[in-house]
């Protein structure tokens, strides 16, 4: 087989980069919103603390830190990429499960049709037997 041409080559190293830069621009925006969320979680908690109506406001402190832990997986996931140039399924399983488990607490206080419930719980099921399954890379 030939090698490419120079031209073809610069082309080829052009296109490689353009994940890279994707990656480094969605790290940009993943940050702006952890911190963001990371705010608004101490806001609700701060809120929770100084009203005592855990009742009414333990809900909304739960989903905001299960949305921050999210968030902080997809951030993690996305340096990984930098560092090793590949996507760790195992940390995006995790994104997954705990999207999925903040997903079941919407559920708990909505009504919710059947097959909506078993759909959530089929996927709650592959990501955990995901996450137990695959190795640690």
């Amino acid at each position: 087989m030939t090698d490419p041409s120079p031209r073809m080559n610069i082309i080829i190293n052009v296109f490689s980069y353009i994940p890279l830069v994707i990656y480094f621009f969605v790290a940009i925006m993943l940050t702006i919103v952890a911190v963001a969320s990371l705010y608004d979680c101490a806001l609700l908690i701060a809120k929770l603390i100084v009203t005592q109506d855990f009742a009414k406001n333990l809900y909304p402190v739960i989903t905001s830190i299960l949305l921050t832990i999210t968030i902080i997986v997809l951030f993690e996931t996305v340096t990984v990429y930098f560092r090793t140039k590949h996507v760790p399924v195992r940390a995006l399983l995790i994104a997954g499960l705990t999207g999925t488990i903040r997903q079941v607490l919407i559920i708990n206080y909505s009504p919710v049709e059947t097959t909506q419930l078993l759909a959530t719980i089929g996927i709650l099921a592959v990501l955990i037997a995901g996450v137990v399954l695959i190795k640690e890379e």
